[in-house]
Parts: C-alpha cells; structure tokens; sequence
C-alpha cells in the first residue's frame, strides 16, 4: 500500500529532517551556543601566564583545563572566555553560563583538550552514524525519490549499508585523533617559584 502525501506535508517532512540534522550537529559539538555572561568587569583579553621573564599567551576561546591549587584532582574543564579583576571565566562545554575561578585557588592550566581515547572513540562513532543517516535519508531526496512507504525503507536500508563504513571508520579516527591530543597537552603550574597569571 502507497501512502501519497500532498506538498504540504512533502515539505513538512523535509523541515524535520533538517532540525533532526541540525540536532545532531549541535549534540556533536559541531554547532556552540552562544555564551551568556553578566559580570561588568569582565575583560575580553588573552590569559598571560609569566614564569622568569618567559611569558605564555592563551587566547580568548582556547580549550583549557584548570585544576585547583588544593586537589589536583579537581578540574574544570571548557573555553577560556575572558577574566575579572581576580579571576578566570571558563565556559564549560554545554553550558550557557560561565565559571569564575579565582586566581589564588587554581593550581595549574593545562593546554589541549583532556580527554580519553575512549571518549574520542565514542565520538568518532557518533558522528559516524550521524554520517550514515545523513547519507541514507539525502540519498532518495537527491535523486528525487516520492515520498512514499518504499522510500523509508530505502532511506533506512542506505543508512545501514553507510554505517558498516562510517561507524567503524569515525571510531578509528577517534582513536587517532584521541593519542594524538594526549601528546598535544601542556601543563603549567600555577604559584611561587611557578608560572603566575598576569594581571
């Protein structure tokens, strides 16, 4: 059995499947919300750490992890969006709202994004199906196929067929991309005798 569907619904399918696509790109990360602040003396300027005349600069939206000076294992993690007077704003990833940690209760400042292999992976697997979908749900539409019963089938049986290739294609890249961020990671350790931050 055919279902015929008039313009008005052809076209209200194809607007859901871009919000489904456009969900998808944001769930990824692809796409970063704006970032809602309320501090009026927040500064826009790069993070200067000083250490025996040797400075380094952190620009604004640089991917920082910052540990507390009282439990290394304490860590914030998220886009390096500014200053105040005495502390640094960090964005947390998916968060609208930013951090304020104060200069004197942070331990050190890791450059690189801190993640597992594992959570690259996973990552990579992810937008491997996200992949898939796309192309088993344009596939049909590209070529013009009527939205009808058999078309559905057809989308999903595309999208299976990619994800054989894809998935496993985006978890090996997750893997590469997760060994060669661990070697990219730099720490610098906040205090006396240490890096400090320039005010």
């Amino acid at each position: 059995m055919r279902i015929k569907l008039n313009k008005s619904r052809t076209f209200l399918f194809y607007r859901l499947v871009i919000m489904a696509f456009s969900m998808s790109l944001v769930e990824a990360g692809e796409i970063k919300a704006p970032s809602l602040s309320t501090n009026g003396q927040e500064m826009l300027t790069d993070l200067i750490l000083e250490n025996d005349g040797e400075q380094v600069i952190i620009p604004i939206e640089e991917w920082i992890v910052v540990a507390s000076a009282y439990d290394r294992n304490n860590r914030v993690s998220g886009v390096y969006m500014g200053m105040t007077i005495d502390a640094v704003r960090v964005q947390e990833k998916g968060e609208s709202w930013e951090r304020e940690l104060p200069f004197d209760e942070i331990g050190s400042i890791r450059l690189g994004q801190i993640k597992s292999t594992k959570d690259y992976v996973l990552a990579g697997i992810k937008t491997g199906g996200i992949a898939a979908a796309a192309f088993g749900v344009g596939l049909p539409l590209i070529f013009g196929a009527p939205i009808e019963s058999e078309t559905f089938l057809a989308m999903g049986f595309f999208s299976i067929v990619a994800g054989i290739y894809t998935i496993p294609g985006g978890a090996l890249i997750g893997f590469i991309r997760g060994n060669m961020a661990q070697k990219d990671v730099v720490e610098y350790v906040i205090g006396d005798g240490n890096w400090t931050i320039v005010q």
